[in-house]
């Protein structure tokens, strides 16, 4: 996959661009001038889902800055069904621009490919759909991420002397349909295949739920205390009290090895209580950033440097999840 990633210095010379244009209310398409404000709409896999907070947060100052009108609509969880009648809704409205992070990229694709058939410019965010006709895919590379993940595994279990062992080991993820949480479990096998010794017991699915990841977990565990390693595609079981997971604690500290995806506040907080050895993090902050403002540029008709938009990833272990924590925006998870 080409990717284009974004130093300081040029987006900050693409926005000095972009607002060198007349403003949202007042710019030329063609031989006309509009006149009504531009507005985009992000359309999450959930809105029950803290995980996007800070894509949010720098989706909308993004928008306030370029002058345009932005929309967070998406269902409350997880429900493709739902996900594809508001891009239907937005075709209707005949919005300028779609930002879709794809619940599951074959069924989105049909309604993606049909809102760029009306002239709408189309990104994905988060969570590709990568066969559909949409203009570019803002975030991060989940395969190259898989594989950082893969990485640490292979640095832990040989740190502790069971390169040679058979390790009984489970994915959690969020959904099997989902593009991004697929690409992070082909890149951690591809990296962990050949050097050490997983033996894959099963695959927990949580619907991108916190509640439900936690209890997946601890159910998991309950029945099979056995079980040696984790691969979590998602830090969803971590972002409720850790109390909530005493099983689960007392696995990790009998020794559990968890590796995951996610560097937010909450998930670094659960790492330093032992609950992960290793993280790697999407950069959600540049996902809601460059998100709007590449649609800005689509809709006047600026170019876009890449079809896809890397955003970059955060690496994290034990060695560094105090500082790291120092620099996240605490939450407020009830």
């Amino acid at each position: 996959m080409p990717r284009f990633k974004l130093k300081k210095g040029l987006i900050l010379l693409l926005l000095v661009f972009v607002l060198s244009f007349p403003p949202g209310n007042a710019w030329r398409v063609g031989s006309s001038v509009r006149t009504r404000p531009i507005t985009i709409s992000i359309v999450p896999k959930s809105l029950d889902n803290p995980m996007l907070i800070e894509a949010k947060e720098a989706a909308e100052l993004t928008a306030r800055r370029l002058n345009v009108k932005l929309e967070w609509i998406g269902p409350f969880k997880v429900d493709v069904e739902t996900q594809i009648k508001i891009v239907e809704g937005l075709i209707r409205r005949k919005v300028d621009g779609i930002a879709v992070s794809c619940s599951d990229a074959e069924r989105l694709r049909p309604v993606i490919d049909k809102a760029v058939a009306a002239g709408i410019k189309v990104a994905t965010m988060e969570a590709d759909a990568p066969e559909s006709n949409r203009l570019f895919y803002c975030g991060t590379d989940n395969y190259a991420a898989g594989v950082e993940c893969g990485k640490a595994m292979v640095r832990i279990v040989t740190a502790k002397g069971w390169a040679d062992r058979e390790l009984n080991t489970v994915i959690l993820t969020g959904s099997t349909k989902a593009h991004d949480l697929n690409e992070r479990i082909r890149g951690f096998k591809a990296a962990t295949a050949g050097r050490i010794k997983l033996n894959y017991r099963t695959l927990l699915v949580c619907g991108e739920d916190t509640t439900t990841a936690a209890k997946e977990v601890e159910a998991y565990l309950k029945k099979h205390p056995e079980t040696d390693a984790f691969f979590f595609t998602g830090g969803w079981a971590f972002l409720g009290p850790p109390e909530a997971m005493p099983v689960y604690d007392q696995w990790c500290q009998n020794g559990g090895i968890t590796v995951a995806m996610d560097t937010s506040y909450p998930v670094l907080q659960a790492a330093l209580r032992g609950f992960a050895q290793a993280l790697v993090g999407p950069d959600y902050r540049k996902m809601g950033e460059f998100t709007v403002s590449y649609l800005v540029c689509a809709i006047k008709d600026l170019p876009i440097p890449s079809a896809f938009i890397d955003t970059g990833i955060e690496l994290a272990d034990e060695s560094n999840f105090s500082q790291l924590l120092q620099t996240k925006k605490p939450w407020d998870i009830k």
